[in-house]
């Protein structure tokens, strides 16, 4: 039962102020001599308005554990935005709300945000009662921990959804609730886009990733394209990061995710972002669609890939997205080209040349229209990992592909086994987008890359420890080959990494120690390496 805390009388202070005055009076209790948890809480809750005694009892347990007191103290402060495994139904929709379940947890407490102020005060709480909590955007990442918590708190920004387009700056200010659907749905109106997702649920955290887009070969990564980020730190106050205020955790924030400011996908932990400020461009019609073969192409559909990179991908108009089915004896490609046409775009040649089952290719009115034609997810367990490689002018591509292919076939002793590979061109426009947006972490080489995203589905839990060592297996044996033909390189893509990859690490010595170093400066005390356990750490 949640802790039955005396509520005084009703919170007297408005939303504004508490904005204010949450900075103010963590100094202040900071400044003052050594206090017992009860006072420290007691006079954070007094500076915040919020009129509530809270019984001794309440802390009796506090050195096993400040769960318990936290969510009853996030239940006297916004009852109506907080849920807990007694709210039934309630609890285990919002509990489960993630693209897999096997990122599933169990908190103690759910809190859902509506303001920024709302998180201060959440953020400015936590740092007295040190409780371990995590935080969740759009859930997409299918890691346990990194979106999810076990016996900690859960706090859930999908009730902050705003979108705010600014027609003379062309750019967007977007909270972190949304997810990409949301965002190109209210853009469509205005006929905009801007570098996100590449599939309509993803949520916002993709950006702190890197995030690779559909207009990237134009646009570079999603993180190139934000110019400010909104981040509430563990000492209550709020900031800008952007080219002129904060500038060295604009820069981290870019591919750094929670080493500075969690949101999903987790990393580099400094605060919570609320809003992100990005970019805008004109987009009307597009065309493109999905592209399909069976199993028995693998080999020419591979070789297209290095040939649509050497050539095709030259057009920075053009954008694929694979979903390579071995395992179920189907291979799609979406393919996506910004700007009106009546024909097939000659940057597709490679892909066109290879006879089909099955294409929907047309000219769409909008881009969500078109991204929301992507093959179906047949199982409801998903995980991924990750490996990199350079282009090169032999077979290496289709030889990658044969490989993860024969890995694909040990999936048959687990129900529901799928494989789904994810090649993804990544060309010089691209990385060298970020010479002209103030740099990004990620040591990125300028060459042409794939970026290989192995998926992996199935049905049981019974399963998950197998397919786990699948994984790891066949990056080893991907990166064996790729190395051995002095292809390999060392950078790993964070929002495709799998759990105990090196992902900071991967970016170059410079940019981890530069990380670090921005880490310790606004997270002086650690909190949100601490408290919040999930992710790709600085370690």
């Amino acid at each position: 039962m949640m802790l039955q805390l005396v509520l005084a009388s009703q919170r007297s202070a408005v939303v504004s102020i508490l904005a204010l005055t949450v900075l103010s009076s963590l100094a202040s209790i900071a400044e003052a001599a050594p206090q017992s948890l009860q006072s420290r809480v007691q006079s954070f809750l007094h500076t915040q308005g919020v009129n509530a005694t809270i019984p001794a009892s309440a802390y009796a347990n506090a050195s096993r554990g400040t769960v318990d007191l936290t969510c009853g103290i996030l239940n006297i402060y916004r009852d109506n935005q907080l849920v807990d495994p007694h709210d039934g139904q309630q609890y285990t929709a919002e509990a489960e709300q993630h693209w897999s379940p096997t990122a599933w947890g169990h908190p103690n407490c759910i809190f859902e945000p509506t303001t920024v102020a709302e998180v201060q005060f959440f953020v400015g709480l936590l740092s007295i009662t040190g409780t371990t909590y995590a935080i969740r955007s759009g859930g997409h990442s299918p890691f346990k921990n990194f979106a999810s918590t076990d016996h900690g708190v859960l706090i859930a920004m999908h009730q902050m959804k705003s979108v705010e387009y600014d027609a003379p700056s062309e750019t967007v200010r977007l909270a972190m609730g949304n997810t990409w659907g949301d965002v190109y749905s209210a853009l469509t109106a205005h006929q905009r886009i801007v570098v996100g997702g590449r599939l309509p649920p993803v949520g916002m955290a993709l950006v702190t990733g890197g995030g690779l887009s559909h207009y990237s070969n134009a646009k570079g990564f999603a993180g190139d394209n934000v110019v400010n980020f909104e981040v509430v730190l563990a000492n209550g106050s709020l900031i800008n990061a952007n080219a002129t205020s904060h500038s060295d955790l604009w820069w981290a924030l870019k591919a750094g995710q929670n080493n500075f400011a969690q949101n999903s996908l987790t990393s580099f932990r400094i605060g919570i972002t609320t809003h992100i400020t990005t970019k805008a461009y004109p987009m009307g019609a597009v065309w493109g669609g999905l592209r399909t073969w069976n199993a028995s192409q693998l080999d020419a559909v591979s070789d297209a890939f290095a040939e649509y990179q050497r050539v095709g991908q030259l057009d920075t108009r053009s954008s694929v997205i694979p979903d390579l089915v071995p395992t179920n004896g189907t291979l799609f490609i979406t393919l996506i080209y910004f700007g009106p046409s009546t024909t097939r775009p000659a940057a597709f040649d490679p892909f066109y040349q290879i006879p089909a089952i099955a294409d929907n290719s047309k000219q769409h009115p909008n881009f969500l229209d078109l991204i929301s034609i992507g093959p179906p997810q047949v199982v409801p367990r998903f995980s991924y990992g990750f490996s990199n490689l350079y282009l090169d002018n032999s077979t290496t591509y289709r030889d990658v592909m044969r490989l993860c292919a024969r890995q694909g076939k040990k999936m048959k002793r687990v129900n529901g086994g799928t494989q789904v590979l994810i090649p993804q061109p990544i060309s010089k426009s691209m990385i060298d987008a970020a010479q002209h947006t103030g740099g990004r972490p990620q040591g990125l080489r300028s060459r042409p890359q794939l970026w290989m995203n192995m998926s992996w589905g199935w049905n049981l839990a019974k399963d998950d420890a197998y397919v786990y060592a699948l994984i790891k297996e066949t990056i080893e044996k991907v990166e064996a080959l790729t190395k051995k033909r002095g292809l390999y390189d060392p950078y790993i893509f964070l929002n495709d990494a799998f759990p105990g990859q090196k992902v900071l690490r991967s970016y170059g010595d410079q940019s981890f120690q530069r990380m670090l170093e921005v880490s310790k400066k606004y997270d002086p005390t650690g909190m949100f390496q601490k408290q919040v356990p999930g992710g790709f750490k600085l370690d």
